[in-house]
Parts: C-alpha cells; sequence; structure tokens
C-alpha cells in the first residue's frame, strides 16, 4: 500500500512546521503532484545532478532534501542550466521533489540536535536566534452540555497546548440570541422566532501550522449548522532557536577537541580558529554555514562553536571574544540530520511498505 505525496508532505509539515522556517526560505513541494502515489522515497542533502540521478536510478517516486532546488523565483528554466537540468530530469521521471531545510534545522530531532548527539554533547539546550512564530486564539461559542466536546476536539487536532500542558482552554457563560429564517434547521428554537440560548464562549490557543485542523475539528462536533466562532491573530514569538549547546562528555583541549570532532563528522580537514590550547566544557552547535552565531554562543556560556561553514572576519572574531571556533564541513555537520529525517520517514511509512533511501542506499 503506497502513500501520496501529499501524505508525507503532510507529516513533513508536522514534525517541521512551515513556519519554523526563516523568511523567504522556500521549502516545500517545489515540483510534483500532491497526489502523485509514492513506493520508493530518496532523502539527501542536495538536489544534485548525482542524486537525481540515484533518485532515478531506484525508481523512486519521490526525492526529499534539506537544501533546496529553486531557492528563488525563477523566470525560465533551460536544459543547459543546472537547476534547469535537474527540473527537467525530475519532470521526465515524474519524481516530485520536497525541500525541508531551516524549518527542519530548528525541529527537535532535527539537524541540530542530530548533530550534537553526533558529537556526544550532554544536557543540550536550544540558544540563537529562532523564526518567529505565528500564533492565533481561536473563539467559539456551543451550547453548554458541547463544551468538553468541542474542548476535546480542538485539543486533539492541535489546539490549547503552553508549555508541558495540553488542552488548556478558557470558557465563560453568556447568552446568545438568533432569529431562524425560513430553510434554516436550528439545533434550538423555531424558524421566525427570536431565541436567547445559553452558550459558553470557548478561547484556545492555536499554532498557525494547526489552525485549519483545529477548525476542521471545532466545525465535525459542533452541533449548530451555522458556527459563530472568531480567529485573533497574536503576538509573534522566536520559540524555536535554530542552535544547540551542551557538555562534552569530557573537557579537552581545543587541539584535542578538533581530531575528536574530524573522527566523529568523518571529516580529517576539520579547522581550528582561535585559542587551540584553551579548555573546552561546552560547544555550541549550528550545522550548515552558521559562524554568525558566534556572539550568541559567547552568549550561551559556550567555550566553542561548531558550525559547517565559516566566513573570514568570523575566524578573527574568535579569538577576540575567546570562543573557538571549528569549521566542519557543511554537509557534514548536516548529514546527521538528513539521516534523522529518513529514519523518521522510515518509521512513519513502514505501516504502507514505502521504501525510504538515502544518499549512500539504505539504512
Amino acid at each position: 500500500m503506497a502513500a501520496t505525496v501529499r501524505e508525507i508532505l503532510h507529516y513533513l509539515n508536522e514534525i517541521a512546521p512551515p513556519d519554523w522556517a526563516f523568511p523567504n526560505d522556500p521549502i516545500g513541494l517545489q515540483i510534483g503532484d500532491p497526489a502523485q502515489q509514492v513506493e520508493r522515497v530518496l532523502v539527501a542533502l542536495d538536489p544534485d545532478p548525482r542524486t537525481v540521478a540515484n533518485a532515478r536510478y531506484r525508481q523512486c517516486q519521490l526525492l526529499i532534501t534539506h537544501h533546496p532546488l529553486i531557492y528563488r523565483s525563477i523566470s525560465h528554466v533551460r536544459f543547459d542550466d543546472p537547476v534547469g537540468m535537474a527540473i527537467q530530469a525530475l519532470c521526465e521521471a515524474k519524481i516530485a521533489l520536497i525541500a525541508v531545510h531551516t524549518n527542519w534545522d530548528v525541529a527537535p530531532g532535527g539537524v541540530n540536535d542530530a548533530l550534537a548527539e553526533a558529537i556526544g554533547l550532554q544536557e543540550v539546550r536550544p540558544f540563537g536566534k529562532g523564526p518567529a512564530r505565528q500564533e492565533y486564539k481561536l473563539v467559539v461559542f456551543t451550547p453548554k452540555e458541547h463544551t468538553n466536546a468541542v474542548i476535546d476536539a480542538m485539543a486533539e487536532a492541535g489546539a490549547g497546548i503552553i508549555g508541558l500542558y495540553r488542552r488548556c482552554a478558557f470558557y465563560a457563560e453568556g447568552i446568545g440570541t438568533y432569529e431562524p429564517m425560513e430553510g434554516a434547521n436550528p439545533y434550538l428554537g423555531q424558524v421566525g422566532k427570536r431565541e436567547y440560548a445559553s452558550e459558553y464562549r470557548i478561547e484556545m490557543l492555536v499554532p498557525s501550522e494547526r489552525l485549519e485542523a483545529v477548525i476542521q475539528a471545532m466545525l465535525r462536533v459542533h452541533p449548530y449548522e451555522e458556527v459563530a466562532y472568531d480567529v485573533y491573530p497574536l503576538h509573534t514569538r522566536a520559540e524555536h532557536k535554530l542552535g544547540r549547546v551542551g557538555a562534552l562528555p569530557k573537557p579537552m583541549l581545543a587541539s584535542e577537541l578538533r581530531d575528536y570532532l574530524a573522527e566523529r563528522l568523518g571529516n580529517p580537514h576539520v579547522r581550528l580558529y582561535g585559542k587551540p590550547n584553551k579548555l573546552i566544557r561546552t560547544v555550541a552547535v549550528v550545522g550548515g554555514a552558521g559562524s554568525e552565531y558566534l556572539a550568541d554562543a559567547q552568549r550561551a556560556l559556550a567555550d566553542a562553536l561548531l558550525t559547517g561553514e565559516v566566513r573570514h572576519h568570523h575566524s578573527w572574531e574568535a579569538w577576540i571574544r575567546d570562543v573557538v571556533l571549528f569549521e566542519g564541513g557543511h554537509a557534514e555537520t548536516e548529514m546527521p540530520g538528513v539521516l534523522r529525517l529518513a529514519d523518521r520517514l522510515r518509521e512513519f511509512l513502514a505501516p504502507r511498505n514505502v521504501e525510504v533511501f538515502t544518499q549512500g542506499g539504505v539504512s
């Protein structure tokens, strides 16, 4: 039993919601038909020609990559251009493409959690800047006897989560009034007669990625044929910080840590910027290009920052801030997260007998 592209995209949006991505990050379904049936999936870092060829060789119907193929609006698709060549090859083979980028970087269990785990960090916590998250308050009016059913339905769909508490709601009693017109089928009252009903006003917080699902769940259980409800946008909050910081299994000199990271990341060319004799106890990590998080790492009381790429001015800034900066390779620092994503998909798609491959094969 296969899955559809739409079902897989819905699952990805649950574990790494689109509004967790940084502004203007082109994530989601970039090529393909949401209704397409999927029996084989390839998960990779980049949608480069080698990866596309691998997906075609394995007869995959879906390619999921960390980096998007189309980063900005395009006015033409030329087959002598690298991006156009990839688009042509994917379309010819009817392979859909989904990108899960900065939303997977910040997600629990995503790129930076996987990187922290790969190098053995302990007592890991988030740090640094993160995308602003839009939240809403959904207010609905319902008969008193349906209050619990409506709250339960909204909670099951993702409303009412505050910290470590679920099903958080406020409700208060009031009086609603209405006059059913010809053709109406009122839950309470008669056509042409003014009615006064005892109702409860229910308020619950809803994250933007769950708003439509919560509304639909509420409407399914609500007894009225015409439901009165309001949606209020709230202030945005940067809840999902990009980086992670934690303690090493044991303190070590920066020069020793470089060798340790080289072994853990499988990259013998890890570079060190800063003081090689500094004793390192805590390390901040940002997969990919994250050397601009040096000041955030310092504020998080990290002794060192591991990232994939380092800009030149950050290489000397590390000395001034007394935070050792390690350049571990863009691909090497993001691949743990790509493999973790493949594992999550494999678990989700196992009941459908959908095969999930990684660029290096099945893992």
